[in-house]
């Protein structure tokens, strides 16, 4: 399953810093069931999946992510 995440669905903070490439990192936190990354050293939830109420776990499958100027792609493997 492929799950894109458009820029300007990201939290507004970060959304300019990921177009211009300066968040890396970017990982599922299951406990806060959210995308955090790295920005100026410090972990940072860019994305937040409880308002769309969409629960990942991860006892079942596992996950690629990718980060760029267009957003977040998720791909969910099993």
């Amino acid at each position: 399953m492929l799950i894109h995440i458009q820029t300007q669905e990201l939290k507004k903070e970060f959304i300019n810093p990921v177009k211009n490439g300066f968040v890396s990192q970017p990982v599922i936190d299951y406990q806060t069931n959210a995308i955090h990354a790295q920005y100026e050293g410090k972990d940072v939830i860019i994305f937040n999946f409880k308002k769309y109420g969409w629960l990942n776990d991860n006892r079942f499958n596992t996950y690629n992510l990718s980060l760029g100027p267009a957003g977040i792609t998720i791909e969910i493997l099993l």
